[in-house]
């Protein structure tokens, strides 16, 4: 309509009316491109807002992972140094408290952090909406600190493998059985697995007393035994320093919310 209306003034030679309807035509322009560059602007802010929401939620379980995993280890750990204890004769050992100690050393958590969140955004092309450069670096380095940990993490010396090999299974299922993994809820999710404190589990004085004569006769046993506890003491100040990370991270984002 208004392309015809500039034809018949032209056709009339009414410039005025001419500027006046290019007038319109311009601004009409202008104020959709507008519109437009707002809607898209308000689009954008709603989803770095989602994406900045769901992963701050992310962010929040890999800490309660990564605690969890703290905890679970230092026990881990305590049973390795009890073990070790009793094995050089610091402290008496009955057969029953020494399989148990052996065998909660071999315990492990191989849960990994999460990354799904940020992993959409990079494939998507979306790290920009986490805020500014410096907030995509330490984002970047964050993820990055986190898979080169969890190939350590993920290490299993051969303690682990050993000690199964030789405790008889029985004894290690009633262990299992009564003191092993136990699932850690939080808000009816899955954030990580504990292990019992005190070990309730009953063996037989019989049975426990051949068993710890087998594992005791193991050769290298003290050995293999001693470098496991120090794996799991690299393993607690790496999960130490990634929760560190993860709250830095967590702070940043919130920061430049």
């Amino acid at each position: 309509m208004v392309i015809r209306r500039i034809r018949e003034h032209v056709t009339a030679h009414n410039w005025f009316a001419v500027a006046i309807d290019l007038a319109i035509v311009i601004a009409g322009v202008f104020l959709g491109t507008q519109v437009n560059n707002w809607n898209e602007s308000r689009l954008e802010a709603a989803k770095a807002e989602s994406y900045r929401t769901r992963l701050l939620d992310e962010l929040d379980f890999n800490a309660r992972q990564f605690r969890a995993q703290v905890a679970y280890y230092i026990e881990v750990r305590d049973h390795g140094l009890a073990a070790l204890a009793m094995m050089s004769g610091k402290h008496k050992a009955t057969p029953r408290d020494f399989l148990i100690h052996a065998y909660q050393l071999s315990q492990t958590d191989t849960n990994a952090a999460k990354a799904y969140i940020y992993d959409e955004m990079t494939s998507g092309g979306l790290v920009s909406l986490l805020g500014d450069e410096t907030t995509q670096a330490m984002a970047s380095d964050y993820y990055l600190t986190l898979a080169t940990n969890d190939r350590t993490l993920k290490d299993i010396f051969p303690y682990r493998s050993t000690i199964r090999s030789v405790m008889p299974f029985a004894i290690q299922t009633v262990i299992r059985d009564e003191c092993g993994d136990r699932n850690l809820v939080h808000r009816e999710r899955i954030v990580g697995i504990v292990l019992p404190h005190r070990c309730a589990a009953i063996l037989p004085t019989a049975e426990a007393s051949k068993a710890m004569g087998v594992v005791l006769a193991t050769p290298g046993l003290r050995q293999e035994m001693t470098r496991y506890v120090a794996s799991i003491d690299e393993k607690v100040e790496i999960l130490t320093l990634d929760l560190e990370l993860t709250g830095q991270f967590r702070d940043r984002l919130l920061k430049t919310a």
